[in-house]
């Protein structure tokens, strides 16, 4: 096997086009082309060439997983799933999320904390709500437990209690029976478990409801 042509892609300067046997082969970043010392002329085994595909797949996919984080946080589940979608081999995949969890820039703990953070204070949703859709990004159990770590019932009433009071804005606490259900209806879709919506409705204070 031997490489017949370099040439600089068209519409991404940084990026080469390697041809072998007169047959385009791979495309190389600029970088990459100087690291792995590849030449015109140059005579590649089977074996190396099939290496530094594996190489140049992993780098790619490495550099995928930070574009992926820079538009925030991502469960280890959700990462995987997104570079599924871009079609990296499941060996590229694995060996990339094992330096991401490595360097830490993959921890669903972590990312389990600042979720119930956003999702307590920003949405006002309970322990039951969060649970469900941590659960959905692929976050086992243990770790959203230990990312709770077993404060979720002060937090369940502060954000049964900011529900309450942003739902009632400007409006008096209402008198009727049903009216009142709605309500308790609104807060167990949010997550909020039964004794938490019951003790916040029960203790609300009707003079509190006026901005």
């Amino acid at each position: 096997m031997i490489i017949t042509d370099i040439s600089q892609q068209v519409k991404n300067k940084k990026r080469y086009s390697v041809f072998i046997d007169g047959e385009f082969a791979f495309g190389i970043d600029g970088v990459d082309l100087l690291h792995y010392g590849l030449k015109i002329g140059q005579t590649l085994e089977r074996i190396r060439y099939v290496e530094l595909l594996k190489q140049l797949e992993y780098t790619k996919c490495r550099d995928t997983a930070v574009r992926i984080l820079s538009s925030g946080a991502k469960s280890v589940f959700t990462m995987r799933q997104k570079l599924t979608q871009k079609e990296y081999s499941p060996a590229a995949i694995d060996a990339v999320i094992s330096l991401l969890l490595e360097k830490g820039y993959l921890n669903d703990i972590a990312y389990a904390k600042a979720f119930i953070s956003h999702k307590t204070k920003i949405n006002n949703y309970g322990r039951r709500r969060i649970e469900q859709e941590l659960r959905i990004k692929g976050v086992s159990d243990k770790d959203i437990a230990v990312a709770f770590n077993d404060n979720s019932d002060e937090d369940d009433l502060e954000s049964a209690k900011r529900a309450l009071e942003k739902k009632l804005r400007n409006k008096p606490f209402p008198q009727d029976f049903a009216e009142i259900q709605k309500l308790k209806a609104f807060l167990a879709r949010r997550g909020l478990g039964f004794e938490t919506v019951e003790k916040v409705i029960g203790e609300w204070d009707k003079d509190d409801c006026y901005d």
